[in-house]
């Protein structure tokens, strides 16, 4: 690596970083006066509580500060260096300006990756952690109850109550239909507990329909096969933002075999992988925006962040992922599209200011 690319990689990483921690300091200070004091009171949370309340949220608000302050380091960090003439020296010498974005771009893209696994690894854990102490889940942990789902050879389940934690069900019922979508048995169960896809059910009674005439069977053990992870079924039901991708993507699986909508939950897997990609579109974005209004001071630089960003998040984002939840976009395009547009926008000023 190069001197000149060291001190370029310096100072970008520097005014990163400063940005950072001053925008989730601002976000977290307007965020506690204007919600989180509310919510502290009205549940009681110790200050011991509410501090770490606090502190969970962090995680996420820099993944919200990070492409904002990705486009304000690059203005900033070359802008400077405009108005101290250090990119003419380096132009002079004979270095391109495609040279100079060059290690702030391969920076760039290595932040984004690295934010989407904090965001997957970490953001994940805190959003849970929150939600348990604030007490806004309130399903204990590792259980859920109301589930309904369609499984295998045309069965419907109904389970009251699962717990991961005792590996038990309590009050289950399964359908099966014909062809004709009529119901051609019903089997109820008090309790249930499962080992891998085998299901043991106790205590219950199994009701066939042969010719319009109800026969009753009841039974003391029985096992089935069922090819669904409870584990799944638990924490989808507990909500998609403290899943990691991994098991946001079973769950999205386990939803299509079992014939459930999996549009929403498509476009939140994107939009955790897109989201944080936009630190390498706003670099991109921000890079040759210096070469236009580098010498205009940090004022400028300011207000085109504040402007940029709130056309980014305020409008394109919104539009387009609202589009994504309503099936008028693919998952996919819903919360790739402004990146790309935006990308666009700066691969076309990187052009520019070279010519």
């Amino acid at each position: 690596m190069k001197v000149i690319d060291k001190y370029l990689i310096g100072e970008f990483m520097r005014n990163f970083l400063a940005c950072l921690g001053f925008f989730t300091a601002l976000l977290l200070v307007v965020r506690f006066g204007e919600k989180e004091v509310g919510t502290f009171i009205a549940r009681r949370m110790s200050f011991a509580a509410s501090m770490e309340s606090l502190f969970l949220q962090v995680p996420g608000y820099i993944i919200q500060i990070a492409p904002p302050s990705m486009l304000f380091a690059a203005f900033f960090s070359l802008g400077r260096m405009t108005q101290n003439n250090e990119i003419t020296a380096m132009r002079t010498c004979g270095i391109s300006l495609y040279r100079i974005f060059l290690p702030i771009f391969i920076v760039a893209m290595l932040v984004a990756i690295s934010m989407m696994a904090f965001n997957d690894q970490v953001v994940t854990r805190a959003t849970k952690r929150d939600t348990d102490l604030k007490g806004l889940n309130t399903q204990a942990p590792g259980t859920a109850t109301n589930i309904v789902f369609f499984g295998s050879d045309n069965r419907i389940f109904y389970i009251n109550s699962i717990s991961l934690r005792d590996q038990r069900m309590e009050k289950l019922t399964i359908y099966e239909m014909d062809l004709n979508n009529s119901v051609k048995s019903q089997l109820d169960a008090k309790e249930a507990s499962w080992i891998g896809y085998e299901w043991h059910l106790k205590h219950g009674i199994i009701r066939t329909n042969k010719d319009g005439i109800w026969e009753e069977t009841p039974f003391e053990e029985k096992k089935i096969s069922v090819k669904v992870d409870p584990e799944i079924i638990v924490k989808g039901s507990q909500g998609q933002m403290t899943m990691p991708l991994t098991e946001l993507s079973k769950l999205i699986k386990f939803k299509k075999e079992t014939g459930q909508v999996v549009r929403k939950d498509l476009v939140g897997f994107h939009s955790r992988l897109s989201f944080p990609f936009a630190c390498f579109v706003m670099a991109i974005l921000g890079a040759p925006l210096f070469v236009m209004f580098g010498r205009s001071g940090v004022a400028v630089g300011f207000l085109l962040t504040m402007f940029i960003s709130f056309i980014y998040w305020g409008v394109a984002l919104a539009i387009f992922e609202a589009l994504g939840d309503n099936g008028k976009l693919s998952p996919i395009m819903s919360c790739w599209s402004a990146n790309m547009i935006f990308m666009a926008i700066g691969m076309i000023f990187v052009y520019k200011v070279k010519k």
